[in-house]
């Protein structure tokens, strides 16, 4: 069994570098080509990212009607695949080209200001748009530090702690050591870049709305934020249209500090809501965010119903 385990990791750790030096000779434009055409290919076929879209879709925008949904539900299935091939060129492109499809950026005004406190800056950066994109570009600009996570098989660590931390940014394990590293990067006047909404683990989250469904949400942005007093903005990489490359974006988050933990856990997922509204294909509506629910009464609703056919 062992052994038959062995074979198939190396078979997929092989396929994996292929896929990245392949699709990165390509240009950016044939990169999203090929990726909207598999996403259109899980949008005309039963699997886990459709039905996982399709749900997460109804449940949030209730408001919508059918035709409207299953628009939404294509769209965000193509960019998903899109999502998939772009890791080439994000991995294996030179910062120089990295930096050409950068067409603009909004409101990099606000880091740079920011870090005339002295007090450090945290970045929320949601799965919105290429969020692989984000370390780069800061990294290049600022000492940065993300959190990272190791892959569930071992051989894969290399390749994408290689292809993320390449042009500076430092990588810090998601555990007690990669907490004291980024509150001493955040002591040391530097930029620290999160994802704020990846469920955390049990003890390290509490119940907030987000697109009026409760969902287990992180508090370490919240902490950091009142623990040090560094600025807290949110941050995007916007996917243009035909593969003309991305805006990064940048937005404040004045009242993270205000109100006790669950207000402020409350506030960021609704500004997080304000980005994804920008462009709602773009986010990963394909990762089941509310699997966890808080206790109800009545039973009629838990993450499980949410999730099972």
């Amino acid at each position: 069994m062992t052994h038959s385990k062995n074979i198939k990791h190396t078979i997929i750790v092989l396929f994996t570098k292929l896929f990245l030096h392949g699709f990165a000779l390509l240009s950016l434009k044939n990169i999203h080509r090929i990726g909207g055409l598999f996403g259109w290919l899980l949008s005309m076929t039963s699997n886990r990212h459709h039905f996982v879209t399709t749900t997460n879709v109804q449940i949030c925008f209730p408001e919508m009607d059918e035709k409207q949904q299953q628009q939404l539900i294509k769209n965000s299935l193509i960019e998903t695949g899109k999502t998939a091939t772009e890791i080439s060129a994000m991995w294996t492109w030179s910062k120089e080209k990295l930096y050409q499809s950068i067409k603009s950026v909004k409101g990099e005004e606000l880091l740079q200001q920011a870090l005339k406190n002295n007090k450090g800056v945290i970045l929320a950066a949601p799965h919105l748009g290429n969020w692989e994109l984000l370390g780069h570009y800061l990294a290049g600009k600022y000492p940065t530090t993300c959190m990272y996570q190791k892959p569930k098989i071992s051989q894969l660590d290399s390749i994408i702690r290689n292809g993320r931390q390449r042009l500076g940014v430092k990588l810090v394990p998601t555990d007690n050591q990669g907490i004291r590293s980024m509150l001493k990067s955040i002591k040391n006047n530097e930029v620290v870049c999160i994802l704020p909404d990846q469920e955390p683990s049990e003890g390290n989250g509490v119940f907030a709305p987000f697109f009026g469904i409760q969902a287990y949400s992180m508090i370490l942005i919240s902490r950091f934020a009142k623990k040090t007093g560094a600025t807290v903005l949110s941050i995007y990489g916007k996917r243009l249209k035909n593969g003309e490359g991305y805006e990064v974006v940048f937005k404040p988050l004045d009242k993270i500090c205000e109100g006790s933990l669950e207000e402020s856990v409350a506030y960021l997922n609704s500004e997080m809501e304000k980005c994804i509204d920008d462009i709602p294909e773009q986010y990963q509506w394909s990762y089941k965010r509310f699997r966890k629910q808080p206790e109800i009464k009545d039973k009629r609703i838990t993450g499980k119903d949410f999730y099972h056919p």
